[in-house]
């Protein structure tokens, strides 16, 4: 069974170690609004809720409003086209190729930056 944006949200808050009174200081969400959303109680949550928690939770803001129901994969692969030229040519493998060069490029910038601070 699939999860839900629920299940995803509260798994993710604690992940966090944020307890529900934590996310109400830092988003302005109610703890009542949370439990309702994260027991999937909320119909059609409020993308500005979510984006605060996107950005509390330091998750990316297109998967919550995958999740929602606000975008699908088409929507998704529309914009990655507009990213990157040609990205529809590409084929599945392809395109993980690319995410392990963007992963590997990411990985030594974040190590030059460790090497500079042992300094």
């Amino acid at each position: 069974m699939a999860e839900t944006l629920g299940q995803y949200l509260r798994a993710i808050r604690e992940q966090n170690k944020l307890s529900t009174r934590d996310v109400e200081k830092e988003t302005g969400i109610t703890t009542s609004q949370l439990s309702r959303l994260e027991c999937s109680l909320t119909r059609n949550p409020s993308p500005i809720a979510l984006k605060k928690l996107a950005l509390l939770y330091n998750i990316r803001l297109i998967d919550l409003f995958q999740k929602a129901g606000y975008l699908d994969s088409k929507d998704v692969d529309s914009y990655m086209e507009s990213c990157f030229k040609g990205i529809e040519k590409l084929n599945q493998e392809d395109k993980k190729q690319i995410q392990s060069q963007i992963d590997y490029l990411i990985f030594q910038h974040e190590k030059e930056r460790e090497d500079r601070n042992d300094i």
